[in-house]
């Protein structure tokens, strides 16, 4: 799932996602300017990408009606309190041009629980941002509870149909319409454009640390196990390793996002050996034996004394603390996290010598590491439901927000404001990009950019201003990432994407039990005391799994792997 990428980095690293192009979610969109309710284009309107104009000869649909009006929107994330509408920079910007409010909620506590609670009453808002692979969407459409986009669009606003991204319109049709605007779908040219793509959680070793033991070469699991080692004896109140938390049915299989780093090391060719054409499977990765490898050498650790059992239960907050005070040697992090939050924080209180270092990938068994990257297929839609009460004066709003002129209020405010055009190419100014960097709360509060609309875009315009202001505000940090991006490759083709099962069918019921034995069996594995012990726990998991009918998620997984494929024009 996107989301499970997305929200471990929250506002913060989703923010910088946008802006500079970030780990596997990284995006950036296109652009036009707009100075003003005028309706005259400015110098960024020449660098645009012309498919996203709106020319019909009464201009733009959403220009028609500029009164005040407020339309309600539930977002799926309950962490996201800096997209809010309050009172910032580029809300009253946007609501001074449209006359349109976004009256944004959150769920005060389960996403799930209320989201569900709230399809089941049918008492649902103006419109919901929602994550496009939630399985509550199949309910939203086949209930008849939303608006199919291209209804809207054919009556209130033709010209949207052509900013449209055809690639984009296909994958996202369900049989045969497209019911919301994905956000963050990026075009294929994205794994060669904007900053590198960091599509694992990499491992970071303290800068001291390092130092201390002798700046060895770290280039395999036997370094890193010897370097640990080495860590372990000269810093003894220091834990050796430190991983995000656990939990499958959050981060997925792998079960704490910090695990893609070794998985990928000791399984480097996993998701090509999980397609069994011949049997018409897609297997689950626990069957895989380098998959199976990567947690048989977090045992080993275990069992040396250099993992820290804690960290099996740990939240994610109870990590983030310990990390923010530079208490491992060795810690696993989002990039762009790893790089705005927690260096910055060390620095100013522990040191720069405490700050953290990306490790390069490391080989094990002598394979080569190789990191799935690939362009975002989307992150949320933007549905339109049946209780708007004017969906007219939706849509037509959609239109501007995926305008190039709606894309650069939403991401740079207002030229001479909050940016300026350098080079032909949009730039905060100053004052701007450095409350961003050093206050990123702060800047969400003040200037609400990139939390406006939400309709973000791909484009390449942006992906060219992105890297340029990358490389100047995060040296450090860009070269981390091209270290590791000769390690990526692009997994688009395989036609692995959304693969499991629709909750709400029986195969869906059986998934959720995989899930749930997989979760319990992870500490045990991690904990156990001896091969034959692990050996044991992970026949017992194959056999509970098969039990409750894993073969027959594995036939549906195949069956969506070639959904996938055809929907990319692939098969």
């Amino acid at each position: 799932m996107i989301s499970k990428r997305f929200k471990a980095g929250a506002s913060l690293a989703i923010a910088l996602a946008v802006l500079a192009g970030c780990s596997s979610n990284a995006n950036t969109p296109q652009t036009e300017a707009n100075n003003g309710n005028k309706g005259n284009n400015n110098a960024a309107t020449n660098t645009a990408e012309g498919n996203a104009q709106t020319n019909t000869a009464a201009g733009p649909a959403w220009k028609q009606d500029t009164s005040p009006f407020t339309f309600t929107q539930y977002f799926y994330g309950n962490w996201a309190s800096n997209y809010l509408w309050k009172d910032q920079f580029a809300m009253k910007l946007i609501t001074e041009k449209t006359g349109v409010t976004i009256d944004r909620k959150l769920a005060t506590g389960s996403d799930d629980d209320y989201l569900n609670t709230m399809i089941a009453s049918g008492d649902l808002p103006d419109t919901i941002m929602l994550d496009w692979n939630n399985p509550a969407v199949s309910k939203l459409i086949k209930n008849g509870m939303v608006y199919s986009i291209d209804e809207l669009i054919e009556k209130y606003a033709p010209d949207l149909k052509d900013m449209l991204d055809p690639e984009m319109v296909k994958y996202h049709s369900v049989d045969g319409k497209l019911w919301y605007l994905p956000n963050y779908f990026e075009t294929k040219d994205r794994l060669t454009s904007g900053v590198p793509i960091t599509p694992i959680r990499p491992w970071f070793i303290r800068k001291d640390i390092y130092e201390a033991i002798g700046s060895p070469k770290i280039e395999s699991t036997d370094d890193l196990l010897a370097a640990l080692k080495q860590a372990k004896a000269k810093f003894p109140d220091i834990n050796p390793v430190g991983v995000e938390f656990f939990d499958v049915a959050k981060n997925g299989f792998e079960g704490s996002l910090s695990m893609d780093y070794l998985i990928y090391s000791f399984s480097p060719n996993l998701l090509e050996e999980r397609i069994k054409d011949n049997e018409k499977l897609v297997e689950y990765p626990m069957r895989n034996k380098g998959f199976i490898d990567a947690f048989k050498y977090l045992n080993t650790l275990s069992r040396e004394g250099l993992f820290d059992p804690q960290l099996l239960i740990y939240k994610q907050e109870q990590y983030e603390e310990k990390l923010y005070g530079a208490q491992y040697a060795v810690a696993s992090q989002f990039m762009d996290g790893m790089y705005t939050r927690y260096n910055p924080k060390i620095e100013s209180t522990l040191g720069a010598d405490k700050e953290y270092v990306v490790l390069d990938g490391i080989k094990a068994n002598g394979q080569t590491p190789r990191y799935p990257a690939s362009r975002l297929m989307g992150w949320q839609g933007f549905f339109v439901t049946k209780k708007a009460k004017d969906p007219e004066r939706i849509i037509r709003f959609a239109e501007y927000a995926w305008s190039d002129e709606g894309q650069l209020d939403f991401l740079y405010g207002k030229e001479g404001e909050t940016y300026e055009m350098v080079d032909g190419l949009p730039q905060y100014k100053p004052e701007v990009r450095d409350l961003m960097l050093t206050d990123n709360n702060a800047w969400y509060a003040k200037y609400g950019l990139t939390a406006s609309t939400l309709l973000w875009r791909s484009g390449t315009v942006i992906d060219k201003a992105a890297t340029r202001d990358f490389m100047k505000d995060q040296p450090e940090q860009f070269e981390a990432k091209k270290l590791l991006e000769k390690y990526n490759y692009d997994v688009y083709p395989l036609g692995m994407e959304n693969l499991e099962p629709e909750g709400s069918t029986a195969e869906g019921v059986i998934n959720v039990k995989v899930k749930d034995l997989w979760n319990k069996t992870i500490p045990k594995l991690v904990l156990a005391k001896s091969d034959d012990e692990f050996n044991s726990v992970y026949e017992e998991f194959i056999s509970q799994m098969d039990k409750v009918g894993a073969k027959d998620v594995e036939k549906v997984m195949y069956e969506r792997h070639l959904e996938d494929l055809k929907k990319k024009g692939i098969q």
